[in-house]
């Protein structure tokens, strides 16, 4: 049945979707790292976790700082 079947390239295709979102997450996490070095000046810290990096891995730079202000605005 060729709809129950996928082809190699399909596989291919998601392992690569899958190895840029772990990817992206760990720069991510690296990102919130340096935000929170020199965050430690002001007092300032975002938590380091599987959630906040994979959202910083996917939305990249502007979900660090979507991040930072919503640090800012409830805690």
């Amino acid at each position: 049945d060729p709809e129950m079947s996928r082809g190699l390239g399909d596989v291919y295709k998601r392992q690569k979707q899958i190895l840029k979102l772990v990817f992206n997450s760990i720069i991510g996490g690296i990102l919130i790292l340096i935000i929170n070095w020199i965050g430690a000046m002001f007092n300032f810290h975002i938590g380091l976790n599987i959630f906040t990096a994979i959202f910083v891995g996917i939305l990249g730079i502007p979900g660090a700082v979507l991040l930072a202000i919503f640090k800012l605005i409830l805690f």
